[in-house]
């Protein structure tokens, strides 16, 4: 059987299915076997094999690829190994004083990752420099205590700053502090964790609601705001559709399937560029169909940057 992956699709599901695969063949697979597969080069499969898989039991017993039985057969669904593998390769990114706490946590789960799977952590180096950071501000959020901190802007403008925090958040690449500015009636803001310093925790204490967290829980965009979701539908091509469907944003429902393939996608959110910019990724394999003030803009963006071209 031919599987012809795509070749943009996720690293993880491609792990996943090898992983799979060589649970499901005791005589083992060729990588010509698998590069067929996948539709991907042989040299794409040999990383996979030896970088990525090599710590998960699977070995290599002349020109076919195996898994080993003890790993095989130990319990853990292949992909939760996959998902620890990477978990753990990604604590390594974040530095060795992380990681190694990181690491012995993982270890509790699982004895698999001796030699954890490779995978790249495209953001800012972070928590290796600011562990104590993190630890200060967690403290302070569970204990509901409002906090000071001098706060470098884009514009490199250093402002003092008065802060009820709320969570520590991980959106494209960057970790941010989502909290109440004090200064500024309570107004709800995301401060990139990078750009402050100086921090210290007060003796105040302070409540919010409890919506709060849970419109924070639904956010998938660092644009999310606290106003009243509404809703977005997409219509979605059939070539860009099983992203939507392997990999759905939170808050994602399909509620229309056309024989042809392409689907409807509702999201709720709470600001447009939560949307625009997964919308103008896949362009022109997806439109807006509602609400129309937002393809409206969206329009005028387009018209905008070919007007320049």
């Amino acid at each position: 059987m031919t599987l012809h992956f795509e070749k943009s699709g996720s690293k993880y599901d491609r792990l996943s299915y090898i992983y799979d695969r060589l649970s499901r063949s005791p005589d083992g697979v060729t990588i010509k076997d698998l590069a067929e597969e996948f539709n991907v080069s042989t040299k794409t499969l040999q990383r996979d094999l030896h970088e990525a898989l090599s710590g998960s039991g699977v070995y290599c017993d002349g020109r076919r690829w195996k898994l080993s039985r003890n790993s095989a057969q130990d319990g853990l669904a292949n992909e939760e190994r996959i998902v620890l593998g990477v978990l753990d390769s990604l604590a390594k990114h974040a530095g060795p004083a992380f990681y190694n706490k990181a690491h012995q946590l993982l270890e509790q789960v699982t004895c698999q990752l001796d030699h954890p799977l490779f995978a790249s952590m495209d953001s800012e180096t972070l928590l290796e420099e600011h562990l104590k950071t993190f630890t200060l501000l967690e403290n302070a959020i569970k204990s509901k205590n409002l906090i000071t901190a001098a706060y470098t802007t884009v514009n490199k403008k250093r402002r003092n700053v008065k802060l009820k925090p709320i969570r520590l958040a991980f959106f494209d690449g960057y970790w941010y502090l989502l909290a109440f500015d004090a200064d500024s009636k309570d107004t709800f803001k995301k401060f990139h964790l990078k750009s402050l310093s100086t921090i210290a925790t007060l003796d105040e204490i302070f409540t919010y609601p409890k919506e709060v967290a849970l419109t924070i829980e639904k956010a998938f965009s660092v644009w999310f705001t606290l106003d009243k979701p509404f809703e977005v539908r997409l219509w979605v091509d059939k070539e860009i559709a099983p992203y939507f469907e392997r990999k759905p944003y939170r808050g994602q429902s399909i509620q229309g399937r056309d024989a042809d393939g392409s689907i409807e996608v509702v999201l709720n959110v709470t600001h447009e560029m939560e949307v625009l910019p997964i919308v103008q990724w896949y362009l022109p394999h997806i439109r807006i169909l509602e609400p129309q003030w937002m393809n409206d803009m969206l329009m005028d963006k387009i018209a905008a940057y070919t007007k320049g071209l």
